[in-house]
């Protein structure tokens, strides 16, 4: 299925108008993942499985003759939601998710584009080597990249049948770009956060770039579940940029929750290693109860030149969800990697709360990219709580795809089967998978279909009146 309109907002810089092409994904039914638990109430709400979802990420592979586009897209780590608080393993709560498909690998998919509408075409997992494919499953405690979360099966328990769920092969891949020079993929991986280069014909892992082997150490404290997100690969220079979703996790809440910036690296995969660091500004009267934490940026297009299209998402500062395109353009920023900004810590973001050089670092003496509103994607029609994927089609187009989580989110039940709106990551849970805190014992945790419109695999063609790069930042 797919709709058109044409809209006009009037931005910073000016008129913008685009015409709006939006596209129901069509997938095919082999690729629906299958449920692994045993509540007959959940088998019976996914008896074709979860619809996957492909729109983490998203890059143009080819465009063919007749007009007919082929995407690369991609998965994150696979059907989750959230689960309670459970005794972690020095026995002190730690927050859940809920994994009812814990064998679930990651994959590469190929969607088309034509006259027709879009369909995702193939799906290729990803493997760490010819004989061992990746999983979603969170990576062990004591790792880098470990997430802070226990992973659980729908039963609330960690372990089923003496199978645990850690699992050091575990990715959550978010972006992707096409490097047509060396014919590979790039995929950014929260967990790490990492930066894999994949063979798109095999879907194995070629190169695994982390913090403090390629990218800057200070990303090894991002925040858990909040680490890096968007990537693009600049054709003109060859070098990937990428960014973290949120703020530094630092080493106070307060920097995570108000931090007035969060981290940009440029990448350069003939070296393996990152070129620079630069600073994304973020201003606190945009947020809820100015908290900058609550950014969750999606992803970015490469236009040339040095500028950028970023997906900005965040519940603002009237407590509802925006979802914007952003034009950033990185003339005169600040290499923040530099000794002088201490790139090893988190002095920079403390000083940007302060208001004062920390251990001489001051954010006083740091130019931060440049950014203006390009397209209120709300005022559009945009629905999904989860804009993700971003890729350039041509001079005036981008394609814009959402993350539809399977089609599932974790929903309350009492005995009696009727929902409740209760907060799951509220309640307590034992090690034997039973309510002991915030709810009854007797209400029920289970996986459910989310809202229709939440639960759609979307993609958005976007085509500007004008080229991209004619809008000023």
């Amino acid at each position: 299925m797919q709709t058109s309109a044409t809209f006009i907002q009037q931005a910073a810089m000016g008129r913008v108008a685009v015409d709006v092409t939006r596209h129901t994904v069509l997938l095919p039914p082999h690729v629906h993942v299958p449920y692994e638990g045993s509540d007959p109430a959940v088998a019976a709400s996914f008896r074709h499985g979860f619809a996957p979802s492909f729109g983490s990420g998203i890059a143009l592979r080819e465009k063919l003759a007749d007009g007919t586009l082929v995407f690369y897209c991609l998965t994150d780590r696979g059907p989750n939601g959230d689960g309670p608080q459970v005794p972690g393993p020095d026995g002190a709560l730690m927050d859940s998710k809920l994994f009812p498909a814990p064998n679930f690998t990651p994959s590469i998919g190929v969607l088309q584009v034509d006259a027709h509408g879009a369909a995702l075409v193939s799906s290729l997992p990803i493997r760490m080597s010819a004989t061992q494919p990746v999983s979603g499953l969170p990576l062990p405690p004591g790792t880098l990249g470990n997430s802070a979360e226990i992973p659980l099966h729908d039963s609330l328990r960690f372990e089923d049948a003496g199978r645990p769920m850690f699992h050091a092969g575990g990715i959550d891949s978010e972006a992707m770009a096409y490097d047509r020079v060396r014919g590979m993929l790039w995929i950014t991986d929260e967990y790490g956060p990492f930066l894999l280069q994949i063979d798109p014909a095999t879907g194995l892992v070629q190169a695994r770039y982390g913090p403090g082997h390629g990218l800057p150490s200070i990303l090894a404290r991002r925040r858990a579940n909040r680490g890096m997100e968007g990537m693009a690969l600049d054709p003109a220079s060859g070098r990937i940029h990428a960014f973290l979703q949120s703020p530094l996790s630092g080493d106070s809440k307060d920097v995570e929750r108000y931090a007035r910036f969060l981290r940009w690296v440029e990448f350069d995969p003939a070296s393996g290693a990152t070129v620079r660091m630069l600073a994304y500004p973020l201003e606190a009267a945009a947020f809820a109860g100015g908290k900058t934490g609550h950014a969750k940026l999606g992803d970015m297009a490469p236009l040339g030149d040095g500028k950028f299209v970023v997906i900005e998402q965040a519940q603002g500062s009237d407590g509802r969800m925006f979802h914007h395109l952003v034009m950033v353009d990185l003339a005169g920023a600040t290499d923040i990697g530099a000794a002088a900004c201490n790139p090893h810590t988190a002095d920079l973001e403390h000083s940007s709360l302060a208001g004062e050089a920390v251990n001489g670092a001051s954010w006083a003496q740091v130019i931060p990219l440049k950014k203006t509103l390009l397209l209120d994607l709300n005022a559009l029609g945009w629905t999904a709580e989860k804009a993700e994927g971003l890729a350039l089609v041509d001079g005036r187009t981008l394609a814009l795809t959402n993350d539809s989580d399977f089609g599932m989110q974790t929903r309350v039940y009492d005995a009696a089967g009727q929902e409740l709106h209760e907060d799951v990551t509220q309640f307590e849970a034992d090690s034997a998978g039973h309510i002991v805190a915030g709810s009854a014992r007797a209400h029920v945790v289970r996986v459910a279909p989310a809202e229709p419109d939440a639960g759609v695999f979307s993609l958005w063609l976007l085509r500007f009146e004008r080229p991209l790069l004619d809008y000023a930042v």
